[in-house]
């Protein structure tokens, strides 16, 4: 969980900000198109700054604030970004951090290098049962990525962890799963994208797929792997209207700490469940939305999806089918860029109802 949110935090006002939500990259190529026309050069960049609200079922409403300077490095990259971040929820959640996007040699290479400190509290489900967490602990990720060609890049990730995680309260509970980590994560990265626009596509897809090697550096002999997948496909219906889609399948070895669980909510963007309430070693899911424009900068949508969680893949469809769906409405926030405003109302097959308040579209 801690992963997740933090890189929420230090993507602030590069990304969506809202927690375990959005596309990751809708405002920072906001900001890309923005500096497009400048001179090039780090010199001849632009200081940028912006307050976000956010909504989710995990810590709640707060409010996150991001700063940067970006620039372009050469004619036909996309635009470097230097940053800082910070969030504080209404539960007394709070995370921090800075950030850094190099794109050079004509867009070929991209590195992405945050570090960051987080606090956080949240609800863990041990079977049905929800006990206050808390979880604090120090971030470090990078990423490096090459261009096989515009549409398609490969790369490599690292990242380090260090966190401890203790009950919020007392109250007789039993002993807590992985109460001091200190962890490092080599992964394997693919992307294929071609979607007509990052704000609020139309048409193509974007394939994530990501391969990772897990080793807890203070505990001997353990390792795990985890791989997931994500397809978000889009397809116009009209004028004014289309359908986003969403498939995603994850796999984690049991040996995994209980936040890198495949997770309802938190692999996949998924509405209705806290990210903390279904985890587990296999997951499936899928999700769809439909978008129709109610006026130039107003929009709205409905969604639904199913998904299944399990120890296995082959135990999966023996496993309850969790269910939900919802409205929503958008406000895009600039004329020329169609990032948006988002505001969800979803209900799950378990009567519970969450709104979520973030910035981007979910998929």
């Amino acid at each position: 969980m801690l992963k997740h949110i933090t890189k929420a935090v230090l993507a602030v006002f590069f990304s969506s900000a809202a927690v375990f939500a959005a596309s990751p990259e809708d405002l920072n190529v906001a900001l890309k198109k923005a500096a497009n026309d400048d001179d090039l050069g780090f010199t001849r960049g632009s200081f940028v700054a912006a307050p976000i609200p956010f909504k989710n079922a995990m810590i709640g409403a707060g409010l996150a604030l991001g700063g940067g300077y970006m620039f372009q490095l050469d004619e036909s990259s996309d635009t470097s970004i230097l940053g800082l971040g910070a969030m504080r929820s209404e539960n007394g959640s709070s995370a921090f951090g800075l950030m850094g996007n190099l794109a050079f040699s004509q867009n070929k290479w991209q590195l992405s290098v945050a570090a960051g400190k987080a606090d956080l509290f949240y609800d863990l489900y041990l079977g049905n049962l929800a006990v206050p967490i808390r979880q604090d602990g120090h971030l470090f990720n990078s990423t490096l990525l090459y261009g096989l060609t515009d549409e398609l890049h490969v790369g490599a990730g690292l990242r380090y962890l260090e966190t401890t995680i203790d009950y919020a309260t007392s109250g007789g509970f039993p002993p807590l799963p992985d109460t001091d980590l200190e962890m490092g994560v080599l992964s394997a990265l693919a992307k294929w994208d071609t979607r007509d626009d990052t704000f609020s596509a139309r048409t193509g897809h974007l394939i994530n797929a990501t391969l990772s090697y897990g080793e807890i550096l203070n505990q001997s002999d353990r390792s795990y792997t985890k791989a997931s997948a994500l397809y978000t496909g889009y397809q116009p219906l009209g004028p004014s209207n289309s359908l986003a889609y969403r498939a995603a399948a994850c796999r984690s070895a049991s040996d995994a700490p209980f936040f890198e669980k495949c997770s309802l909510g938190g692999t996949d963007a998924f509405r209705g469940f806290s990210a903390t309430r279904y985890l587990d070693d296999a997951l499936l899911s899928a999700q769809v939305e439909f978008r129709q424009d109610l006026s130039s900068r107003f929009s709205a949508v409905a969604f639904a999806g199913v998904g299944l969680t399990g120890p296995d893949f082959d135990s999966l469809f023996s496993s309850p089918l969790r269910s939900a769906g919802g409205l929503g409405l958008r406000f895009q926030l600039s004329k020329k860029f169609k990032a948006v405003f988002s505001v969800d109302m979803s209900v799950n097959d378990e009567h519970e109802d969450i709104l979520y308040i973030y910035v981007g579209q979910r998929f």
